[in-house]
């Protein structure tokens, strides 16, 4: 292919990434842009699910992320009056899937094992410090107008992906809107090296409260010896200032945990949360892929998930259109397939989730708490419930689509 037929791809994360190490796989050359000058490693997705295990093990890529993650065969639903409410066993999915449980392994090392595997030639480039500004297309192809170390250049191609997250440029340059919320918390993100498997919790943690919910993790960390990342909501008026004192810090984590000694503090971030989705993931050759395509919040830990399964399912019929001529009417199925999924599941169950978590009145709480301790108690209903939780039934439905 000349540079007119690669397929440039906006965003060099995670959902970037895959989407580069598919077509480098169908052996389809691409160009890829990545504002920043290196993988960034901001502290946000960590939660790798079965099917997207599966996808990665079809590039070779699944036994390197095993050995680097931590395998969740247990997650706990909690609550900070009662304690363990459910102990959810996902060794139940192992009659579907050769991963019958969650890793942990935070998202700039899955970009790092990808950048590995992807090294560069002619047909296959990694341009850092390269930010798509506006993008346009006619019938012959795509033009990227890029902010590059030497000022604006254009580069052409036959596709081009938006994987450059939710403010995402690609996405803005397309006559689409981005439908759904804006929540008034934002997100407080705190990681700690103390661990709290010692009081009995599992690596995964759902906490609800009325007052304050929490959600707990552990994942590999810098060192690789473990750190413990705490999700709590915010005041919508709170000063950030004030949220990140070290004091009230402090006092969120005694409030999860008491213990003699304060906390050691690794890290500490704040995040608006949203609730959204593209109208459209295709205009002509112009296509939306991950955090550019929907967003929403990380109870669940499907976001990161649900965007590399874009990758895969988009990857595949462009190899189909390029490589074998099929109609490049497949892009309209995947934009049926994956904005369907997103709209039935990715937001559905996450909107629950927080909703679930967070809930205030005393009779619904105890309802969805009997129903969790039901659900983990009878094994088919923990069966069909993991299904969903774990993004099986998703993929499947997507599949499904025509």
């Amino acid at each position: 292919m000349t540079d007119d037929e690669k397929i440039l791809i906006a965003g060099a994360g995670p959902v970037g990434y895959t989407v580069a190490l598919n077509l480098a796989h169908y052996g389809i050359p691409f160009t890829l842009f990545e504002a920043g000058d290196e993988i960034f490693e901001d502290p946000r997705a960590g939660t790798i699910h079965p099917p997207t295990l599966e996808m990665f093990e079809t590039l070779g890529l699944a036994a390197a992320m095993v050995e680097r993650g931590y395998r969740v065969d247990h997650f706990h639903y909690r609550d900070r009056r009662e304690g363990l409410v459910a102990d959810f066993d996902l060794g139940v999915l192992a009659d579907e899937t050769p991963y019958p449980y969650r890793l942990m392994l935070e998202q700039h090392k899955i970009s790092r094992l990808i950048d590995a595997r992807l090294g560069e030639s002619d047909d296959r480039r990694l341009l850092r410090n390269h930010r798509v500004t506006k993008v346009s297309q006619d019938d012959a192809g795509v033009r990227a107008e890029v902010m590059t170390p030497s000022g604006i250049e254009t580069f052409t191609g036959q596709y081009l992906i938006g994987c450059d997250g939710g403010r995402s440029q690609v996405r803005r340059s397309m006559n689409v809107d981005f439908k759904g919320i804006t929540y008034k918390e934002r997100f407080l993100v705190v990681t700690t090296p103390f661990d709290f498997t010692g009081a009995g919790y599992a690596l995964t943690n759902y906490i609800s409260d009325p007052e304050e919910w929490c959600a707990l993790f552990k994942l590999p960390g810098a060192d690789e010896n473990g750190i413990w990342r705490a999700l709590f909501p915010t005041e919508p008026d709170d000063p950030e200032d004030a949220i990140f004192d070290d004091r009230a810090i402090e006092a969120r984590l005694q409030g999860l945990h008491a213990k003699p000694e304060p906390y050691e503090l690794a890290h500490r971030n704040l995040y608006e949360v949203h609730q959204r989705v593209a109208t459209c993931y295709r205009e002509g050759r112009i296509l939306l892929a991950g955090d550019a395509a929907h967003v929403n919040n990380p109870l669940g830990g499907m976001g990161m998930n649900f965007g590399i399964h874009d990758a895969f399912n988009l990857t595949e019929k462009l190899a189909a259109i390029c490589l074998e001529g099929a109609d490049d009417g497949l892009l309209d199925l995947y934009d049926r397939q994956r904005r369907t999924v997103a709209t039935e599941y990715l937001q559905r169950q996450t909107i629950e989730n927080k909703r679930n978590i967070e809930q205030r009145d005393p009779a619904k709480r105890k309802a969805f708490h009997d129903e969790l301790r039901a659900i983990a108690a009878d094994r088919e209903k923990l069966h069909a419930y993991l299904r969903r939780t774990a993004m099986i039934e998703g993929v499947e439905r997507a599949a499904a689509i025509t």
